[in-house]
């Protein structure tokens, strides 16, 4: 039985999942050479469900707005590939947003939709176990917390280029839109430096260099495609002549947590003035730096911010205390 972070006990997929049932159609050796490593795309069949279209997001928008959840709602009419997102004013009448895609530059994000549909939440699950079952990786016994996130933009956005921490996948539900996919090892593309501040909370931190576009591969999706991104990979996102409406299928790991901690130490030896070997080069160093940091980890997390960043605030806020007594 899959049990999510949030403690809800969904239907049982242990059991092998019938021929023609199953979700996700793609190649068992692909997932297992490429996993985490390497952008790849596949199939699904969600778009086929009717679980996704606009009228029954329009409710869980609203849903979502009633209980206070995640929903983002940006004005893209003048963003670009290298625009920020603070950048961009946030819309007003947010579910009435929803309704009106095509007469309007706006992006929107609902967050954790498995919390607010239950029907959502068994999508979810099924695609877990399949994601499992494809890559051979203990999955559910490694994550450390999943999120269903809805993105809904108008005809021509382009979503800024950066970078995430989670394990995710992107399925395209309705229209067409370009997804460009960077090596996520290219540190000349996205130095240390910059991942270290996005490890510290800035997620604008990596910067679009034009110069290195020729380094990415484009993806175009269409309706029953899946895009895979590894974690770190830098991208960009470019929708079509069209109202898109995709699923993005994030996963936080133990194993990519432990690459993190890594990143957070440098982050502070970097703020007095060392300079840190980032990860991998010093087996020893990384153990090391991952131990002091983990001690600060939230013990019982309930959000990617509980997950990922808790370990930095607690110990930005002595920080800040100190240079605030400095400067009196």
């Amino acid at each position: 039985m899959f049990v999510p972070i949030d403690g809800t006990v969904l239907a049982d997929t242990s059991r092998q999942l019938p021929s023609g049932d199953t979700i996700l159609q793609a190649s068992s050796k692909e997932f297992k050479s490429s996993f985490n490593l390497r952008p790849f795309k596949f199939h699904h069949t969600l778009h086929q469900s009717g679980l996704f279209e606009i009228p029954r997001i329009v409710e869980l928008a609203k849903r979502i707005i009633e209980k206070n959840g995640n929903f983002c709602a940006l004005n893209f009419r003048h963003g670009a590939i290298d625009t920020k997102f603070s950048a961009m004013p946030q819309s007003e009448r947010l579910a009435d947003t929803v309704s009106r895609l095509g007469e309007n530059g706006t992006w929107i994000k609902l967050t954790r939709a498995q919390d607010y549909d239950p029907e959502y939440a068994q999508v979810l699950d099924v695609i877990t176990a399949e994601l499992e079952s494809l890559s051979d990786f203990p999955l559910r016994e490694d994550m450390t917390f999943v999120a269903m996130t809805l993105l809904l933009s108008s005809p021509n956005i382009a979503t800024p280029f950066h970078i995430d921490h989670e394990s995710n996948f992107l399925f395209q539900i309705q229209g067409s839109k370009d997804v460009c996919l960077f090596p996520a090892t290219d540190r000349e593309l996205v130095p240390d430096q910059e991942v270290e501040r996005y490890y510290s909370g800035n997620f604008e931190a990596a910067l679009y260099r034009r110069e290195m576009q020729d380094r990415g591969t484009v993806y175009r999706l269409a309706p029953g495609e899946v895009v895979h991104h590894p974690p770190l990979a830098p991208h960009w996102v470019k929708n079509g002549d069209n109202i898109s409406v995709s699923i993005s299928i994030n996963y936080c790991t133990k194993s990519l947590e432990r690459r993190a901690r890594v990143y957070q130490a440098n982050y502070f030896l970097r703020m007095m003035g060392l300079e840190p070997l980032p990860p991998g080069l010093s087996p020893l160093r990384d153990s090391l730096k991952r131990k002091v940091i983990s001690t600060l980890e939230h013990r019982n997390p309930k959000t990617f911010s509980e997950v990922v960043h808790t370990p930095v605030n607690r110990l930005k806020s002595p920080l800040n205390a100190v240079r605030r007594l400095v400067k009196r």
